[in-house]
C-alpha cells in the first residue's frame, strides 16, 4: 500500500482489476464505488428503462436494452453472460439510459452497475452512483433517521470523509467500499429517508481534514466510556492528533454501552485450538495487559495440556465481534463456560455514534460533535483538498 497520508490507517484493501482510470477527479460530483454482492454464483437484474452495456476496461459498447426484466447474470465460459448474451470480457459496465432504478435481486439501487468476473470464477457486483446519493441510503443504513439532526450532520461529514479518503487511496481498485459493517453499511433505496437526504443537503461536500488532508476517519457503535487510541489498531502515518482516544461520557447508558454473552466450555476450547495447539481443559486465565482505554492488548489461558497467550484482536477475532463485542471486558471461568462482562460495541476508533447521539440530545452542534471526536481536524469542502482537485 502506497504512502499517501500524513494520517493513515492501514484498512484491508481487495484485489481484482482496475475499474477506475488513473488521473485527477473533479470533487463537484465524485462517484463512489460499492461492492454490494461479492463471489457469488449468479443474480437477477431489473431495469425498467433503456439500459446498455459497455465493457470497463475498453468502453467498447456491447448491447443496447429497451429495458431488462428479472434477467440472470453469471460466469460464462471465459467471460460472462447477462440473460440470453454473453460476453467475452471481465468487468462490464450497465447503465440506465435515463437515470432508471436498477435492481439486484430485488433490491433497488442508484447509478449503475459493474459485473466482475473474479479469478475464482465467480460474480462480483459494484454498484457505481454519485456520492452525495450514496450518502442518503448509506446514513440511513448506520443510524436511525430519526436522530436529531445535528447527529445526523456529524454523521453525514464523517461517512463523506471516510469513504472520500478511500475514494482516493483505491482508485487504481475494482470498489471503494463494501456494503457491510467491513467499511460502511448500506443498503440502496429501500434505506433512504428525507431525514438523511437534508443532514447530507446541509453538510454537501463537506469533510474532514487534517494537515491539508482528508483525514482517514472512521466510526464505531458505541465505544462504553472511552475512544480507542487508532494506533492500536492500525498503523498511523503522521501526526495522530485526530484520532486519539478519550474518555468520552456522552454514550454512558446509551445503547449497547454495557453487554454481556457466554460460551460454553467446549466451544471456548474449539475456539482455543483453532488458533493453535489443544490446551485442554481451560482452567485459568490472566489479563496480561490492557491499554490507556482499558481494552485488553493480551490475555494468556491455562490449560490442562499446555498455554495460549493471545492478542486482544485476536482473541476477539476467534470469538467473533458479534459475541465479543469490544475488548473492555472482564470474563470468569466456570464448570459451565465462560462468560464476558463488557462495555462498548466495535472498535472505538474516530465517532462514537451513540455519543455523538448523546451529544446532540444534549444540544451540541455538529461542529462540537466533530471537535470532540476528532480533535483538530477541519470541516472543509471535499473540492481542492489532495485527490479531489477540479478537473
Amino acid at each position: 500500500m502506497r504512502k499517501i497520508s500524513s494520517v493513515f490507517l492501514s484498512f484491508f484493501l481487495l484485489t481484482a482489476h482496475d475499474a477506475r482510470p488513473t488521473g485527477v477527479f473533479a470533487a463537484t460530483a465524485p462517484t463512489i464505488r460499492v461492492a454490494i454482492l461479492q463471489d457469488i454464483p449468479a443474480a437477477r437484474v431489473t431495469v425498467l428503462g433503456p439500459c446498455r452495456l459497455t465493457d470497463l476496461r475498453t468502453g467498447a459498447l456491447i448491447g443496447n436494452w429497451p429495458n431488462l426484466k428479472w434477467q440472470e447474470v453469471q460466469v460464462g465460459n471465459g467471460g460472462l453472460r447477462i440473460g440470453g448474451t454473453s460476453v467475452n470480457a471481465q468487468a462490464v459496465l450497465l447503465e440506465p439510459v435515463r437515470g432508471e432504478i436498477l435492481r439486484i435481486n430485488a433490491r433497488p439501487y442508484r447509478g449503475s452497475l459493474i459485473f466482475y468476473r473474479t479469478s475464482a470464477g465467480k460474480l462480483t457486483i459494484v454498484n457505481q452512483l454519485d456520492l452525495e446519493e450514496y450518502l442518503v441510503g448509506a446514513l440511513a443504513s448506520e443510524v436511525g433517521f430519526n436522530w436529531p439532526l445535528e447527529a445526523l450532520k456529524a454523521h453525514a461529514v464523517v461517512s463523506r470523509t471516510m469513504v472520500a479518503h478511500r475514494i482516493w487511496i483505491q482508485r487504481d481498485r475494482p470498489f471503494d467500499v463494501t456494503a457491510d459493517v467491513s467499511t460502511h453499511l448500506y443498503h440502496g433505496v429501500s434505506s433512504e429517508r428525507e431525514e438523511t437526504r437534508a443532514a447530507g443537503k446541509a453538510t454537501k461536500g463537506q469533510v474532514l481534514a487534517y494537515a491539508g488532508e482528508v483525514l482517514s476517519a472512521t466510526f464505531h457503535a458505541n465505544c462504553g466510556g472511552h475512544t480507542e487510541d487508532a494506533s492500536e489498531l492500525w498503523e498511523v502515518k503522521g501526526d495522530p492528533t485526530p484520532l486519539k482516544g478519550r474518555p468520552d461520557p456522552y454514550c454512558r447508558d446509551l445503547k449497547h454501552f454495557r453487554w454481556r454473552a457466554n460460551i460454553s466450555t467446549k466451544a471456548f476450547g474449539d475456539l482455543l485450538q483453532k488458533e493453535g495447539q489443544p490446551i485442554g481443559e481451560i482452567q485459568s486465565y490472566e489479563i496480561l495487559e490492557r491499554n490507556a482505554s482499558g481494552r485488553v492488548r493480551s490475555i494468556r489461558f491455562v490449560g490442562s495440556q499446555g498455554t495460549m497467550t493471545l492478542t486482544g484482536r485476536k482473541f476477539r477475532e476467534l470469538l467473533g465481534a458479534n459475541r465479543l463485542k469490544s475488548l473492555n471486558f472482564t470474563l470468569a471461568l466456570s464448570p459451565r463456560g465462560v462468560s464476558f462482562d463488557g462495555f462498548g460495541w466495535g472498535h472505538g476508533v474516530g465517532l462514537c455514534q451513540w455519543g455523538a447521539y448523546g451529544m446532540a440530545v444534549q444540544g451540541s452542534q455538529m461542529d462540537d460533535i466533530l471537535s470532540f471526536y476528532f480533535p483538530g481536524a477541519e470541516r472543509r469542502k471535499l473540492q481542492g483538498l489532495p485527490g479531489f482537485t477540479a478537473a
